[in-house]
């Protein structure tokens, strides 16, 4: 970002900004970009070790402060541990980004383990802006970034409950960024590709057309396009399967397709 768009940024989504599933992959990355910008920080997830060698690493290099909370966003008491940390302070942004993509034959998944999935995708990325962005309405600023992904865009087979919960996302990003606009927050819904994440490291995606994105580029696009768009999808590749997939095959198609993608992936 130039100096002026920083300034911007930062008195529109500053002073503090919290980020969930900050332990790894587009997480962590968040946590980099948005300290070099000048904001400080409240990172959850699950794993206090990571979080605290995060916290000494970005509190040295940026001269911020840097809060940490190891919270189980799956947990029913996990809003109480948040606000912890967050009731005295001022949040202006949200990344909700902590998230879980269980694949496979959905008759043959653990039903508990899809649950928990939809905990994680959907039930925390409720919650969580639900509560700070009252406190953001309340200020007339602030922003709010969710994970979804580009199969939100289409019913996935092999990937069903996941790409269901990315459209949830989608759907209640693009709803919240109209009823939010006049009073002064942005709303984006992130759609990345495949991504070189803990999360898809368990999985063979060689057979995609597209090759797994760096996290920086993920979030650089993310951090672009907040305040300018409701919905961006990071990568020249992604956009074009987005835009096929949206304006050249109908739903049928688009699942067809993926269908026989996902199916060699585990």
């Amino acid at each position: 970002m130039k100096s002026k768009n920083i300034e911007k940024f930062k008195q529109k989504c500053g002073p503090w900004a919290i980020v969930t599933g900050a332990s790894s992959g587009i997480g962590t990355e968040f946590a980099k970009k948005l300290a070099a910008i000048g904001l400080n920080l409240v990172l959850v997830a699950r794993r206090k070790d990571c979080l605290e060698v995060l916290k000494q690493n970005l509190e040295q290099a940026y001269n911020i402060q840097v809060k940490i909370t190891a919270v189980d966003l799956t947990e029913p008491d996990f809003l109480s541990k948040i606000r912890d940390l967050t009731d005295n302070i001022e949040v202006g942004l949200l990344v909700s980004n902590a998230g879980m993509m269980y694949l496979g034959d959905y008759f043959e998944n653990n039903l508990e383990t899809e649950m928990k999935m939809v905990d994680l995708n959907i039930k925390a990325p409720s919650i969580l802006p639900h509560h700070f962005g009252k406190k953001m309405v309340e200020r007339s600023k602030g922003g709010i970034i969710y994970m979804a992904s580009m199969i939100g865009f289409m019913g996935t087979p092999f990937a069903t409950a996941y790409a269901a919960s990315k459209a949830y996302e989608i759907s209640k990003a693009e709803g919240l960024a109209y009823e939010l606009k006049s009073r002064g927050i942005d709303v984006l819904a992130l759609n990345p590709g495949l991504t070189e994440t803990e999360m898809t490291a368990n999985y063979d995606f060689s057979s995609m057309p597209m090759k797994l994105m760096k996290p920086e580029k993920v979030v650089r696009t993310a951090l672009h396009c907040l305040g300018r768009r409701t919905l961006a999808t990071p990568g020249k590749m992604n956009n074009m399967m987005v835009f096929f997939s949206k304006h050249l095959m109908n739903r049928q198609m688009n699942t067809n397709m993926f269908g026989g993608f996902m199916k060699k992936t585990f």
